[in-house]
C-alpha cells in the first residue's frame, strides 16, 4: 500500500479563464509535514483549498489514500483545516468551540468531554474551558483553532499561513509546538506560508510555487543546499548568484576566474547559473583571497554582519561574525563545497 496519502496529478485551476495553478504534480506523505512555499499570489492557497474542496480543480485528479476525492465535498474528507483568521464562534465558550465539530457529528456527551479535555491538554489550555474567545490572545486563539481542528480526528490537517497575525516572538514560540505537536499526534500536516524560515524550522518536505508552478520540491536542507534555479535560490535565504560555465564535471568558470566545485553532469563548456551562500563566503586579508574587492556597506544583523564586497563589476553579499571596516580590501575565499551550480534559465 502507497504511504502517499494526498496525490495531485496535473491539477490546473482557473478563476475567469485565468490559470492561478498550472498543470502541476504533487503528493503528501503519511504522517509528513509538509509545506507548501512561495510569495503572495503563487498559487499555494488556492492548492490547499483544493485539498480541502472548498474549490475544484478544473481539470486534473485528486487522490486521498488511493481513492479519487477531485469532486467530493469538504465534509465526506479526513481532512481539517485551520485558517490564518481562526473563525472561532464568539458567542461559544472554549469548550463549546472545540466540542462544535463533534456535536455536529452526534457524538455523546461523555465522548465529547474526553476528546475536548485531551486536546485542551495538547494545546496548553488545560482550565480554559468556560473562558470566552474574545479574551483570549492571539496565540491562544490559534490554539484553540488547532484543537477545534484536530478534535475530530482527521488524518490531514492543513494550515492557511495560522501564525501570520502573531509577533514574531509567539511565532517563533508557535513553530515550535506545531512541530511537536505534529509529532505526538503522528497526522499529516499540509502548511501554507510566504515566510521562507518557518518553512525552513517546521517541515519534512517543502513544496515551493511561484506563478502557479511548482518550482522545487525537497527537504529543507536539499532546497537550501541545492536550489534548483535562480528564482528558488534568491526566495529561500540571501544568495550570491553569477552567470558562468560548467568547463567540466568538477570545474567550472565564473567572475573571470576557474574554481575547483563538487558538481557533475552539466556537460562541457555548458552555461551555468552559481550560488554562493553570504554565510559560506570567507573574508581573509586579500593576498589569501581567491578574489578580492572592497568592502562598500556593513550592516548589523544581531547575529553576523552583513557586508557588501565590491569585487570587479560585481557585489557579494558576506555574512560573517568579524567585522571588517568599509573600505578595507579584503580576500574572498570559498570552497568547492560552498559552490553550488545550476542550470541556466532560458
Amino acid at each position: 500500500m502507497s504511504d502517499k496519502i494526498v496525490k495531485g496529478l496535473n491539477i490546473t485551476k482557473e478563476f475567469g479563464g485565468v490559470p492561478v495553478v498550472k498543470n502541476i504534480d504533487f503528493w503528501v506523505k503519511k504522517n509528513q509535514f509538509l509545506t507548501i512555499l512561495g510569495p503572495s499570489g503563487c498559487g499555494k492557497t488556492t492548492t490547499l483549498r483544493m485539498i480541502a474542496g472548498f474549490e475544484t480543480p478544473t481539470s486534473g485528479q485528486l487522490f486521498f489514500e488511493g481513492n479519487e476525492i477531485t469532486n467530493t465535498p469538504p465534509y465526506m474528507r479526513q481532512i481539517n483545516t485551520v485558517f490564518q483568521k481562526y473563525a472561532l464562534f464568539p458567542h461559544m465558550n472554549i469548550y463549546e468551540n472545540i466540542a462544535f465539530g463533534l456535536k455536529i457529528k452526534k457524538a455523546s456527551d461523555k465522548e465529547i468531554a474526553i476528546k475536548v479535555a485531551k486536546m485542551l491538554e495538547l494545546v496548553n489550555l488545560k482550565g480554559f474551558e468556560k473562558r470566552s474567545v474574545n479574551s483570549l490572545s492571539g496565540g491562544q486563539q490559534q490554539r484553540i483553532a488547532i484543537a477545534r481542528a484536530l478534535v475530530n480526528e482527521p488524518k490531514v490537517l492543513l494550515l492557511d499561513e495560522p501564525l501570520g497575525a502573531l509577533d514574531l516572538k509567539l511565532r517563533k514560540e508557535m513553530q515550535i509546538e506545531l512541530k511537536n505537536m505534529q509529532k505526538e499526534l503522528g497526522i499529516t500536516f499540509v502548511y501554507v506560508t510566504h515566510d521562507q524560515e518557518e518553512a525552513l524550522t517546521m517541515s519534512d518536505k517543502i513544496i515551493i510555487m511561484n506563478q502557479g508552478e511548482i518550482q522545487q520540491i525537497g527537504s529543507p536542507i536539499d532546497i537550501y543546499n541545492e536550489p534548483e534555479n535562480a528564482f528558488v535560490a534568491d526566495f529561500i535565504g540571501e544568495s550570491n548568484i553569477f552567470h558562468g560555465t560548467m568547463i567540466k564535471d568538477f570545474e567550472v568558470a565564473f567572475c573571470d576566474k576557474t574554481f575547483v566545485c563538487v558538481d557533475k553532469g552539466f556537460g562541457e563548456n555548458t552555461p551555468i547559473e552559481v550560488v554562493v551562500r553570504p554565510e559560506d563566503v570567507r573574508l581573509v586579508p586579500a593576498t589569501e583571497g581567491l578574489l578580492t574587492g572592497i568592502v562598500k556597506s556593513v550592516v548589523f544583523k544581531g547575529v553576523h554582519y552583513e557586508m557588501l564586497v565590491a569585487e570587479a563589476d560585481r557585489e557579494w553579499m558576506v555574512h560573517s561574525t568579524t567585522m571588517e571596516q568599509e573600505g578595507t580590501l579584503v580576500g574572498l575565499f570559498i570552497t568547492p563545497d560552498d559552490i553550488h551550480i545550476m542550470d541556466k534559465e532560458a
